[in-house]
């Protein structure tokens, strides 16, 4: 398949680019190297887990994690466990960052703050394989099969569940308090309905979906989700007549008009003499979806808007030179990038429980088309065959659902937007149902954005708080309404400090 920018939908949409906090030379003395690099505000250690849960008493690995003490010991609660996502990413440098400029002097007086960087990440375990073949991979000398095959079955989100209640009773808490974001919603459910007994408070931050079998069916829900933004962004008023423009180029990227494969051979003339070829073609189609704290659709508004409108490419095409900085992110070549890469798809295919042959998944073209007119061909050509001839074992993960009686009349909290780029809402609807009477939700609305809570806007890290603090207080759903005719301190400011979420590759 020919792919724009080596997953540029991924890259751009679903995350939003750039490294994690792991770095450094992974051939060297690791564990001397990771003490070394632990932030200043947090003391790490590293922790005994098996290799294989299957064989509990057989060969173990280590688990990198990092701890941020509560300041008011007598009013400690416990720890509060994050995860970033990814599932590339890692957490110990992420929860430092939290630690010292998102979290409030309430959860920082009685939580200790905690970050684990899961297997495959950061400093822990299997990271240094994922690397060396995905340096290799990018210097053509050879792939990440073999090592796929040695380390995935081990990597997977069941792993790492059950690495997260090591960590819980590794440190002293007979119940886990979690805050997860994106992909990390995925291990907070997974962790309730392994052990909903050990529940105290789990936050869910843009859930993914909590029943979705494997990665088409995970990149089809994408594909709805961007379809969504695109009417939001484009004016719902004036969509219909603009989607039709949009749609006829778009199909042109991949198809001529007798149905034939083009192989990205695709140039489009305007009305006043620009040339969109295939690169800048799929990258208008991304940038009109990405999240709006990066600025890049703000870039293009007007110029999409004239080329849809009008026919004219002239603002478009000099929105485009400038977006310089963008192209380079999206080519990054970096390892931890590259590592990152690999991570994603050994964690998405170990956990399919219900993988596609080869075949189906080259035919789950129309699947992504009914999704989306506009973006399905895009996505098919970009994200459908990630796990086509995987042949490393996988270690499927269960569906949550029906969790209401499992857990107990426990309380867990859901964080969505409307308009999440990566998780599109569809899943955080899904993700209340699949906890019934448990959940409480809160919607964030008129905002195209991934990952919400501790970004200094009150509606949402007020509740948040008091649940973190108080689960047994319920929260009740609400909508937080993001008026951008009005400042509010927090996704768009300038001076603030990124938070972990915004540089992650995956969900």
């Amino acid at each position: 398949m020919y792919k724009f920018m080596s997953g540029a939908l991924t890259c751009l949409i679903l995350t939003g680019c750039g490294g994690g906090d792991g770095g450094g030379n992974p051939f060297a003395d690791r564990r001397a190297m990771a003490i070394q690099s632990c932030p200043a505000n947090m003391t790490c250690d590293f922790m005994q887990v098996p290799k294989d849960y299957n064989a509990p008493s057989g060969e173990t690995v280590e688990v990198f994690y990092g701890v941020h003490k509560a300041r008011n010991p007598a009013q400690r609660i416990g720890a509060l466990v994050l995860n970033f996502g990814g599932p590339s990413a890692p957490a110990v440098g992420g929860a430092a960052s939290m630690a010292a400029y998102d979290f409030p002097p309430e959860i920082l007086d009685r939580f200790d703050i905690v970050g684990m960087d899961p297997r495959g990440a950061g400093w822990s375990a299997f990271a240094d394989e994922l690397t060396t073949c995905a340096v290799a991979e990018r210097n053509k000398q050879g792939n990440c099969d073999a090592t796929f095959q040695q380390v995935a079955p081990y990597i997977g989100s069941n792993s790492i569940v059950k690495d997260l209640d090591r960590l819980r009773a590794h440190l002293g808490d007979a119940q886990l308090t979690f805050l997860g974001y994106s992909y990390g919603t995925r291990l907070g459910s997974l962790y309730a309905d392994m052990f909903p007994e050990r529940v105290r408070a789990i936050v869910l931050d843009s859930p993914m979906s909590p029943t979705d079998a494997n990665n088409v069916e995970i990149r089809i829900g994408n594909t709805a989700g961007y379809e969504k933004i695109a009417a939001y962004r484009l004016d719902y008023a004036t969509y219909p007549t603009r989607k039709t423009t949009y749609e006829t180029l778009a199909s042109g990227l991949f198809h001529d008009e007798y149905g034939q494969s083009k192989n990205g051979a695709f140039y489009y003339r305007t009305n006043d003499g620009y040339t969109l070829d295939f690169d800048a073609l799929s990258a208008v189609m991304s940038l009109t979806i990405a999240r709006e704290s990066s600025n890049y659709w703000q870039n293009i508004d007007y110029g999409l808007k004239d080329l849809l409108d009008n026919d004219n490419g002239f603002d478009l095409y000099w929105s485009l030179l400038s977006a310089d900085s963008w192209s380079k992110t999206v080519y990054s070549s970096q390892e931890d990038d590259l590592r990152a890469r690999a991570h994603l798809k050994a964690v998405i295919c170990t956990d399919e429980r219900m993988p596609l042959t080869d075949v189906e998944i080259a035919l789950s073209d129309h699947d992504y088309y009914d999704a989306s007119a506009l973006y399905g061909p895009l996505s098919y050509w970009d994200t459908a065959d990630m796990c086509q001839g995987w042949s490393a074992k996988r270690d499927p993960i269960a569906p949550v659902e029906n969790m209401a009686s499992k857990l107990g009349g426990k309380q867990i909290l859901v964080i969505g937007g409307q308009y999440d780029p990566a998780t599109p809402y569809t899943w955080t609807e899904e993700m209340v149902a699949a906890l019934g009477d448990s959940a409480s939700l809160i919607t964030v609305n008129n905002r195209v954005d991934h990952g919400f809570s501790y970004k200094n806007v009150s509606c949402i890290d007020d509740p948040t708080t008091q649940y973190l603090i108080n689960p047994s207080q319920e929260v009740m759903d609400d909508a937080c309404e993001w008026n951008p005719g009005f400042f509010t301190k927090g996704f768009d400011s300038g001076s603030r400090v990124p938070h972990p979420t915004d540089n992650i590759i995956g969900w």
